[in-house]
């Protein structure tokens, strides 16, 4: 009886194979693992600016709120403003600040209502597209998005 010496051409296949599967699994995983951090840093991304949206919103305590895409004078200046040019100018630099800088959310957009002194602000994003941002205050029914973060709270 003869005795096998080294190994054949055979099982060096099987063991390339069965660590070629190991490797993409472990890849794949990586790759899930990814994308649900970039979902999460998104979602924070977007209940940080709704939260800095309703403490402006708050902050002005206008039950009449109004937002309109004409520019309000700056309250900043040495004459006071109403409350709701406060509110106004205080929502329009929200929009400047998260809309007009990078930020984590892609083709971001978002909509906004008061009624009954309760604030409603919905924002919406696409998820793993690199498109350009824009603000649009279209009908949240209206928008298609990957994800949406809403949140509500009253004056």
């Amino acid at each position: 009886m003869r005795l096998q010496q080294g190994i054949s051409l055979l099982e060096v296949l099987i063991a390339v194979l069965l660590l070629k599967v190991s490797v993409l699994g472990a890849l794949s995983g990586q790759l899930y693992a990814r994308q649900l951090v970039t979902e999460a840093t998104q979602r924070t991304q977007a209940a940080a600016m709704a939260a800095d949206w309703l403490n402006r919103m708050q902050a002005a305590g206008s039950p009449n709120i109004s937002f309109s895409s004409q520019p309000v004078a700056d309250c900043m200046s040495a004459s006071p403003c109403s409350p709701d040019d406060s509110a106004a100018w205080l929502h329009q630099q929200w929009q400047s600040q998260w809309f007009q800088t990078p930020s984590a959310l892609a083709n971001a957009g978002y909509c906004n209502t008061v009624s009954d002194g309760q604030l409603q602000l919905t924002i919406h994003w696409h998820s793993r597209q690199l498109l350009s941002q824009t603000a649009s205050t279209e009908s949240c029914a209206g928008a298609e998005a990957d994800f949406s973060v809403s949140v509500q709270a009253s004056l």
